[in-house]
């Protein structure tokens, strides 16, 4: 009898691999057994006795079963989220049975929650005449020591009541023992070994080529490696181990299941390594899809798994067009801010998408919408509802028209099994509350799945307990000071008194170190060669290694170092496989000599002033952008996005300028007049900017948005009233220009004409402030400039009005500073007001020449990359750039500190 499903399989794998070594074709099965499964068979005679007319409860019954026991047991505590305390409970009932402290606890907050949840449970089982899983002292009521001997292995610590009673059915106890002190120097014991590397990566690296280097010398060979923390860094495990033994099969395009068996020849066999325990049945994609489905059904999608759901292939069709189709869809959500979405809100986007694709797929959506199986009554059972989910997916196309992989299929059968659970609960109803589909859900989330693989050559486990079998070595991850040996870690519900004076070993610290020596004993008597690694660092912060490793064998290591070997932590290749076969390839390829692309000559520039904008802040990032449309996606958020606000205060102030039409007639409106102006200004423009939503913005969003533009916009009208006389020229309008050769087009917010005869041009701004730099060569506020090179020589001066949450702040200059006194004065002296305009002029032409040139170098300006989504793209070095911009932020500091005073 072993702990785990795992365990009993290794055990039973490694019985047939022995037979098979002695000559036998056939031979009696062994028999091991997980705890569980022993303790069902163990039970078999109670069925005529003290179990007669008892069932056992389901797992996921006596799964929900606790969770109502914690709720209830917390019903008169501050306790916030009783449910996520129902595991823990169920513990703590465990190892009072176990250990015999049911008797003995004393009285305390946490005992009394535990207390009022075993007595609910106890009744629930007698109300539904069941027992528990694992409650075998009723279980084990009627069981007689038989003829056949028990072992149990591989346990780390049995309460001292379970251990009697095992004992009295004649069961041994096997434990390996504890070593004295550590591991020693270089030696150690036996072929026990030290490494030490930079960080967890390096870490799991150097373990996956430990395990290469094992299978390129004996492919026979067995190897286990212990990562404790598993779960926390399962995904740096997967790559490590993936490049390690299947680079070479990953750089040729080959299936998962051909590794490289020998240097450079390709060897088709199984799966090399195999990961216990498994992950939550909700987390496998095919399985999350299904859940998704059924929630975009029944009650709709957030955004986020709606974006995955679209992009899916284990629904309606994988051909190209249908995943187009849903391509557009998750577009149209981004671009129309669909926070949320169910179908009928996926049928009206399919409406508006402009191609005829769009027009078949709303077509689609809506037919197997109203096709769609009906929703059973409130008051359905589980049976029922169990067989509604099955058919929803079965109209919807799970699990899509695809054949589906090995790993896929036995998902998709876990799944339908699951389905069959949660029918079967409502002939033995647990205690619950929410829907049928919160509680597949939930079933889901909790079930633990790892599909079944073939005899593999690598195990990765996080039980540190006894291996049980022998392997050719066994490699064990994370040794700091931190985590071996465990800090103590007493049961929460138990008094910490009472569960050292039983015994326990993990409510100590000397128990914790008894634990870890144990373990230790336990890996040198399975394996002839034995690795024991430890980070340095982990997030920057130094780790020190286990006292128990004694002093290291070998010096940090570094990147040019080799690696792990059979023979020794350092004896070999430490290269990343997937690497070391780009290596091997040697395929050298010329790369061509840029040509430029000019642009054409009879077209516009393609965006306008964001055009030249872009190539000011960079070249790559313009031609990305504006020629090969890598534009980054928008991401909906709650209230109104930027484009939406942008889009409602642009409305709002050229309704209300249209009537107020000057300076004058700003002043002359009273305080209520013109409050009442900006409500319906702003009323009129929070409609048009939300005429294109799919669904409507809720009411105290909408009251919220309201409040703060009218703030907003009454703010910019008291800065505004202390300019000089204006007349306001034109509105939004838009206009054609000559620029440096190339056409483009431009739309000035506002165009304000003085009693001189000059001119101020205006733009509206939702987003934060930037820093205008009138001198220099900075990227900020380019829209301002191109406004001045192109004002002619009636221009008085250029700012930006930026509307935030903090307030309203100009952004600017003009040519005389009683113009417009709300904009901030420059710390340097600035030139003459016409040497700046043509010192502006030039530079907006040489970024429109260079534009039109087809210039695409990766030159960013400072800061420009901090929102830029085409870092992978560009593959520019972040952290230099950032060293960049600090220092030019500090030399121009410096500059304008030098020379203070005031500018126009």
């Amino acid at each position: 009898m072993v702990p785990t499903r795992q365990r009993a399989a290794a055990v039973t794998l490694a019985h047939s691999h022995e037979q098979l070594r002695l000559g036998l074709s056939s031979w009696p099965s062994c028999d091991v057994l997980p705890w569980s499964a022993w303790l069902a068979r163990a039970a078999q005679p109670a069925r005529h006795g003290a179990l007669a007319g008892v069932r056992r409860l389901g797992a996921h019954e006596e799964w929900l079963a606790w969770r109502a026991a914690a709720g209830a047991a917390c019903e008169r505590t501050e306790q916030l989220n009783p449910i996520s305390l129902a595991e823990g409970l169920r513990r703590a009932a465990a190892r009072a049975r176990d250990w015999g402290l049911e008797r003995a606890m004393a009285a305390g907050d946490e005992a009394r929650v535990l207390e009022r949840a075993r007595a609910f449970m106890r009744q629930y089982c007698r109300d539904q005449r069941a027992v528990s899983n694992d409650d075998w002292t009723v279980l084990l009521a009627d069981a007689r020591a038989g003829p056949q001997p028990l072992l149990f292995a591989g346990f780390d610590e049995l309460g001292t009541q379970l251990a009697a009673r095992l004992r009295s059915l004649g069961g041994e106890i096997d434990m390996p023992i504890a070593a004295a002190g550590g591991v020693g120097g270089v030696g150690g014991v036996g072929g026990t070994e030290v490494y030490s590397a930079h960080d967890r990566t390096e870490e799991l690296r150097a373990a996956a080529h430990w395990c290469r280097q094992w299978l390129l010398r004996d492919a026979r060979a067995r190897l286990l490696v212990i990562v404790p923390e598993l779960a926390t860094c399962r995904a740096l495990i997967e790559q490590a181990f993936d490049h390690a033994l299947y680079g070479g099969a990953l750089l040729a395009g080959a299936d998962a299941d051909t590794a490289v068996g020998a240097e450079g020849a390709p060897e088709r066999r199984a799966a090399l390594y195999a990961i216990e325990g498994g992950i939550a049945l909700a987390e496998y994609p095919l399985v999350r899809t299904a859940l998704d489905l059924l929630r975009l059904v029944h009650e709709g999608l957030d955004f986020g798994p709606l974006a995955l759901l679209l992009r899916s292939g284990f629904w309606g069709g994988r051909e190209p067009e249908a995943l187009a189709a849903r391509a557009l869809l998750e577009l149209a959500a981004r671009e129309r801010n669909v926070l949320r979405a169910g179908v009928p809100e996926l049928v009206a986007l399919a409406r508006l998408l402009p191609s005829a694709r769009g027009a078949a797929l709303s077509e689609t959506l809506q037919a197997q919408r109203e096709a769609s199986p009906p929703v059973p009554t409130p008051r359905a059972g589980e049976a029922e509802w169990a067989r509604h989910f099955a058919g929803v997916l079965e109209h919807w196309g799970w699990p899509g028209a695809q054949s589906l992989s090995s790993s896929e299929q036995q998902q998709r059968e876990r799944f339908e099994d699951l389905l069959g659970e949660l029918a079967a609960l409502g002939e033995a109803p647990a205690v619950r509350s929410g829907s049928a589909l919160e509680l597949l859900r939930a079933l889901a989330a909790h079930t633990r799945f790892q599909p079944a693989t073939d005899d593999v050559a690598v195990t990765l486990s996080a039980d540190g307990a006894d291996p049980l079998v022998h392997y050719d070595g066994i490699w064990v991850v994370g040794l700091n000071a931190g985590s071996w040996p465990k800090p103590m870690q007493p049961d929460p519900f138990l008094p910490i008194a009472l569960q050292r004076a039983a015994g326990l070993k993990t409510a100590s610290h000397e128990g914790q170190l008894e634990l870890a020596r144990r373990h230790l004993a336990g890996w040198q008597q399975r394996a002839a060669r034995v690795v024991l690694s430890c980070a340095q660092v982990l997030d920057d912060v130094p780790l020190a290694p286990s006292p128990l490793l004694g002093a290291l064998s070998v010096p940090p290591p570094s990147g040019a170092e080799p690696g792990p070997t059979p023979n020794g932590p350092r004896a070999g290749l430490a290269l990343d496989g997937l690497v070391s076969a780009l290596s091997a390839g040697q395929r050298l390829e010329l790369r061509p000599q840029d040509a430029r692309c000019p642009w054409p000559a009879e077209r516009a520039l393609p965006r306008g002033t964001r055009t030249v904008t872009l190539q000011a802040a960079c070249p790559f990032r313009a031609n990305a952008e504006l020629r090969l449309d890598a534009a980054s996606v928008r991401a909906p958020r709650p209230g109104l996005d930027p484009r939406e606000r942008g889009a409602l205060l642009h409305t709002a102030l050229q309704t209300i300028w249209r009537e107020l039409a000057s300076l004058q007639g700003l002043r002359a409106r009273s305080a209520s007049a013109l409050s009442a102006l900006v409500n319906r200004a702003v009323h009129e423009a929070l409609g048009h900017a939300l005429r294109e939503r799919i669904a409507p913005l809720p009411a105290h969003f909408l009251a919220n948005e309201r409040a703060r533009s009218a703030a907003l916009i009454g703010q910019l009208l008291e800065s505004e009233k202390a300019r000089a006389d204006f007349t306001i020229a034109t509105l939004e309008e838009d206009e054609t220009h000559m620029l440096a050769g190339a056409a483009i087009q431009v739309r000035v917010d506002r165009r304000d004409a003085l009693p001189d005869g000059r001119v101020i041009l205006i733009d509206y701004k939702s987003g934060a402030p930037q820093t205008f730099r009138p001198v220099g060569t900075s990227s900020d506020h380019v829209q301002l400039l191109v406004y001045a090179a192109l004002g002619g020589p009636a221009l008085g001066g250029v700012a930006a009005a930026h509307l935030r949450a903090d307030g309203v702040q100009w952004r600017g200059a003009a040519g005389d500073a009683s113009i417009f006194p709300a904009l901030p004065r420059a710390r340097a002296v600035q030139p003459p007001w016409p040497e700046l305009l043509a010192h502006w002029r030039a530079a907006v032409e040489a970024w429109v020449r260079e534009f039109v040139a087809g210039h695409a170098a990766v030159q960013p300006a400072p800061r420009a990359c901090d929102h830029c989504h085409l870092a992978a793209l560009c593959r520019i070095d972040a952290s230099a750039q950032a060293v960049n911009d600090i220092s030019a932020d500090e030399s121009e500091a410096a500059a304008m500190a030098e020379s203070p005073g005031e500018g126009a």
